[in-house]
C-alpha cells in the first residue's frame, strides 16, 4: 500500500510503468490475459460453453489478441434471458457458492456476483488520473442500495490511498453541511448532483469557491456535457475529469488532465465494432463499444455495451500508450441513460402491461436545467378521464421497477403514432 502510495501522489498514474508501456508489449500481456479468460469459461462457465459450442470453437481457438473477433458478441438480452432461466448468474459466473462475498441487484432483477476481495484496478486508474490520492477526503454520493457501483469506487478509493465519506445520493442540504465539517476535497457522483450540491450552497448563502474544499471531482454515470464542465469549474472552481464504464465490464475509459478522449484501463480490452457484424473498425469510424473484462468470477467475453464511439487517432501527451475512446455518441438502440441508470424498451413494457387501462405509451426523456426527467405519456383504452389512481399507480411502478421517480402524463387518443420509438431522448447537451 505504501508504495501504491507513494506511486499515485507522484504522477496522476494508479501504475505509470504499465500505463505507460510500449503497446506492442502491452498487447501481448493482454493476449496472454485473454487467452486464460477463453480457457477459464470454457472450463466454468455454462453460458459460455454452450455459446461457443454453437459456434464450434475450442480450446485451441483462442490464443491471443489475433483470435479476439473469432468470439461472437454477446449482448445484454442475452445475459437477463439466462438469467431468468439460470438464476442467479445465468450460467457465466465462474466462482463457487462460498466465495460470494455480496449478490448486487441491477435494475430489471439482473444479479452481479460481488467478489470475496474486490481485485478491479480500472477505475482506480481513472481516480489517479483525474488526481485522488493519500490525503483526500472524498464524497462517495454513487447509490450503496443495491447496486455495485458504490462499492467500487469505494474500493478503488481505498486502492488511490484516498478517504471515502460514503454519503450515497439524496438529501444535498445534509450533504452540504457535511462537506463543510469534514472540509471535502474530493466527488465522485453524476455531474447533476455535483451541481445540485454546488446550487444547495449557494442557496445557503455560501460561495462554493470559498466556502467548500472541493478541489477535484470524478463523474460518471451521465453525460458531461462541455457547457455543464464550464458551468462547475466557475462555480466551484475544481478539476473535473469523467469516466466511462458498466458495473459488468469495470471502467472502460477515463480521462486525463489532459481531457483529450477517454483512456482505456490497462486490465480491460475495448473495441469499436461494426453493431451488424461484430467486425472491430479502425479509428476514427464509430461504431459499438465491445468490452472484455478479466474477471476471475464473472467473466465477459465481447459484451456489447450498446453505446457508440470511435477510436482516438494519435497520442496523448500525458504518456500513456493504451488506445482512447473518443467522447460517448449514443445509443444503437432505444435504452437511454437517465439520471445515472438505463432504461430499457423492456423494463417500459412490463410497467405498461401491470395496468390494463393503457393502450399506448411513449417515454419521453427531457432536461431541466442540468437534471434529467422522465415523462410517461400514455393513451388510455377508453376515452375519457384517467382512472382514479391510475397516475399514482404507475409513477409509484416506475420508481419501483426502474428505481428513478418519473412523471405520468394523460395525452389524447392518436397523440402517439403507430411505430413508434417506445423511449425518445429530447435532452440537448450544448
Amino acid at each position: 500500500m505504501g508504495q501504491d502510495r507513494t506511486r499515485v501522489a507522484e504522477g496522476r498514474f494508479f501504475n505509470q510503468e504499465v500505463e505507460t508501456l510500449a503497446w506492442d508489449r502491452r498487447r501481448e500481456v493482454l493476449g496472454r490475459r485473454l487467452a486464460a479468460a477463453f480457457a477459464l469459461v470454457l472450463a466454468e462457465s455454462r453460458a459460455y460453453q454452450e455459446i461457443y459450442a454453437a459456434q464450434g470453437l475450442g480450446p485451441d481457438d483462442v490464443t491471443g489478441l489475433d483470435d479476439l473477433a473469432r468470439l461472437p458478441v454477446v449482448r445484454m438480452d442475452d445475459l437477463v434471458e439466462r438469467q431468468r432461466r439460470d438464476p442467479p448468474w445465468g450460467g457465466f459466473a465462474t466462482l463457487k457458492p462460498e466465495e460470494v462475498r455480496r449478490i448486487y441487484v441491477n435494475p430489471g432483477l439482473i444479479f452481479q456476483p460481488g467478489d470475496w476481495d474486490y481485485r478491479d484496478t480500472s477505475w482506480a486508474e481513472g481516480l489517479a488520473a483525474a488526481g485522488f490520492g493519500p490525503g483526500d477526503r472524498v464524497l462517495n454520493t454513487f447509490n450503496y442500495q443495491l447496486w455495485p457501483f458504490a462499492f467500487m469506487m469505494d474500493e478503488s478509493l481505498k486502492m488511490v490511498g484516498a478517504t471515502v465519506v460514503p454519503t450515497g445520493v439524496g438529501n444535498a442540504f445534509m450533504q452540504v453541511r457535511i462537506m463543510r465539517r469534514l472540509e471535502v476535497n474530493g466527488f465522485v457522483g453524476t455531474p447533476s448532483f455535483l451541481m445540485d450540491l454546488i446550487q444547495r450552497a449557494e442557496g445557503q448563502g455560501r460561495d462554493p469557491r470559498r466556502d467548500l474544499f472541493l478541489d477535484k471531482a470524478l463523474v460518471s454515470a451521465e453525460r458531461l456535457s462541455e457547457s455543464l464542465r464550464r458551468r462547475l469549474q466557475e462555480k466551484a472552481d475544481i478539476s473535473i475529469r469523467q469516466a466511462y464504464g458498466t458495473v459488468f465490464l469495470g471502467c472502460l475509459g477515463y480521462e486525463c488532465q489532459e481531457a483529450a478522449g477517454l483512456h482505456v484501463p490497462d486490465n480491460v480490452l475495448v473495441e469499436v465494432v461494426d453493431p451488424e457484424t461484430g467486425a472491430p473498425l479502425p479509428p476514427g469510424q464509430p461504431g459499438e463499444i465491445v468490452a472484455t473484462n478479466f474477471s476471475p468470477s464473472f467473466p465477459l467475453l465481447r459484451l456489447a455495451t450498446g453505446d457508440l464511439s470511435s477510436l482516438a487517432r494519435g497520442e496523448c501527451p500525458c504518456g500513456r500508450t493504451g488506445p482512447r475512446l473518443e467522447r460517448v455518441l449514443g445509443r444503437i438502440d432505444q435504452a437511454t441513460k437517465v439520471r445515472g441508470t438505463f432504461v430499457h424498451p423492456w423494463q417500459t413494457d412490463e410497467i405498461a402491461a401491470r395496468h390494463p387501462e393503457v393502450f399506448k405509451y411513449q417515454v419521453v426523456v427531457g432536461r431541466e436545467g442540468y437534471t434529467d426527467r422522465l415523462t410517461f405519456l400514455i393513451e388510455l383504452t377508453e376515452e375519457g378521464p384517467a382512472p382514479e389512481g391510475l397516475r399514482g399507480r404507475l409513477e409509484q411502478d416506475i420508481k419501483e421497477l426502474l428505481t428513478i421517480r418519473g412523471a405520468v402524463e394523460v395525452v389524447p387518443r392518436g397523440s402517439i403514432p403507430d411505430f413508434h420509438d417506445k423511449i425518445v431522448d429530447r435532452r440537448s447537451w450544448d
